[in-house]
């Protein structure tokens, strides 16, 4: 008997297994029972290739990656699909994905900065604390965490991104969905913010973008900064759950760090920093004990 959700993962050579293995791992502890998971990757992909139905296949992975998704919710009848990158751990059973059933889209945001393109701009919005203070924060959407309830709504993210195709790939076509066409709700699950009691995406770095943690310390932060501990090594445990620098559940952790781009130098690099660096000895033994990644933390 199939699920009702279906969590599609896909990634396009052997560079991304032991990351997949961590994905695959946590995200089947925590939400197995509900979800059916898919991995397309080199080994069986021209095996997928060879039953798309409602598109072609194009060598371009993001796009790919909603492809898939979009033709497995739709040739498997399923309710809902959750599509998560290689580079992610899951942290928890994903409530605010699996317990709404009627929101088209689902999405979680990205670093705090600005994006834009000709058809589309991220919106900053005003944000009163319970202190009765106003902060500023960003709503730029990542697509490498994301939930669909309707496969209209993927389709119409896959159209977008398409039509308006450039350097934002699919996660163009979710924020101009989200910002500017708006045929379809999008409700960001971890925003505002600054009154989110969970975090899926970007925003449990603490940091502002990618390649600003090296070894563990802040790096381009500038002058005062750099060198210091980053906010990961301030993450701690309790009851068996995994929470930032501030506070926030870390339901989803992605390393956000653009990887695919990297040469096999540094792309190797960047594991080993992954591995060794970036994480305290308590989030270390919860991604082990909890999350079924100790082959990658051992």
């Amino acid at each position: 008997m199939k699920n009702k959700t279906a969590c599609v993962v896909y990634y396009t050579d052997d560079r991304y297994d032991e990351l997949a293995k961590n994905v695959k791992n946590s995200f089947l502890k925590f939400n197995g029972q509900e979800c059916d998971y898919y991995q397309i990757d080199y080994t069986n992909q021209e095996e997928f290739n060879k039953n798309l139905k409602y598109y072609d296949f194009a060598p371009e992975t993001f796009l790919m990656q909603f492809i898939y998704a979009y033709e497995i919710m739709k040739q498997h009848n399923y309710e809902k699909v959750i599509i998560l990158g290689t580079d992610t751990i899951v942290c928890s059973r994903l409530d605010e994905f699996l317990d709404n059933n009627t929101t088209p889209v689902l999405a979680t945001l990205n670093y705090p900065n600005q994006d834009k393109t000709e058809h589309w701009v991220t919106p900053f919005i005003s944000v009163t604390l319970p202190d009765g203070s106003t902060v500023q924060d960003q709503m730029n959407i990542n697509a490498d965490v994301t939930c669909f309830n309707s496969d209209e709504a993927l389709k119409k993210v896959i159209e977008l991104s398409i039509e308006h195709y450039g350097h934002f790939s699919i996660q163009g076509g979710l924020n101009e969905l989200a910002f500017s066409d708006k045929s379809y709700e999008v409700k960001i699950v971890d925003s505002p913010y600054p009154l989110s009691e969970v975090v899926y995406n970007a925003r449990s770095k603490g940091v502002f973008g990618t390649d600003m943690i090296r070894k563990g310390v802040l790096a381009k932060y500038g002058p005062q900064y750099d060198g210091q501990p980053s906010p990961i090594k301030y993450w701690y445990t309790k009851d068996k759950k995994l929470y930032t620098h501030d506070h926030k559940q870390i339901k989803c952790f992605h390393f956000v760090e653009a990887i695919g781009g990297k040469p096999v130098n540094l792309f190797n690099e960047l594991i080993h920093d992954f591995k060794t660096n970036w994480f305290n000895q308590e989030t270390i033994e919860f991604f082990r004990e909890e999350c079924g990644c100790s082959e990658f933390f051992n």
